[in-house]
């Protein structure tokens, strides 16, 4: 699997209580991409994500010279609000124009009830941390 590994800082406050971070495991075939988010995804939040993931996939390249799986990273949220749905909704649109696949990791129940009743977990694999 190919790596990338670019941390991206919170900048000047924007989003305080959110690290965003790529970075691969190099043990299958895929070629991972993963964004991390510590803490809800929310609207206070979600917005200075968004742009920050759009510009962040654009630089990583697309399926099959780029990634391949998107892996978004919510362990650390406990909700997730209906901005922060819509990001979710936008990064799948994302990738699925790129021709991948992808997975969001979640420890909260309020998590797994949000996904299961939008439906968002028939078009995305839903794995616990």
């Amino acid at each position: 699997m190919r790596c990338y590994g670019i941390l991206l800082a919170a900048a000047a406050g924007l989003w305080p209580n959110h690290d965003l971070i790529m970075n691969t495991n190099s043990n299958s075939q895929d070629k991972l991409l993963v964004f991390r988010v510590a803490g809800d995804l929310v609207s206070t939040t979600a917005g200075a994500l968004r742009g920050e993931i759009s510009a962040s996939l654009e630089a990583a390249g697309s399926a099959p010279t780029g990634w391949n799986l998107l892996r978004l990273d919510l362990s650390a949220a406990k909700m997730i609000d209906s901005v922060g749905l819509n990001l979710v909704v936008t990064l799948l649109k994302q990738v699925q124009e790129h021709g991948a696949r992808m997975q969001v990791i979640y420890s909260s129940p309020n998590v797994l009830r949000t996904f299961a009743f939008t439906r968002l977990d028939k078009h995305v694999e839903i794995i616990k941390a």
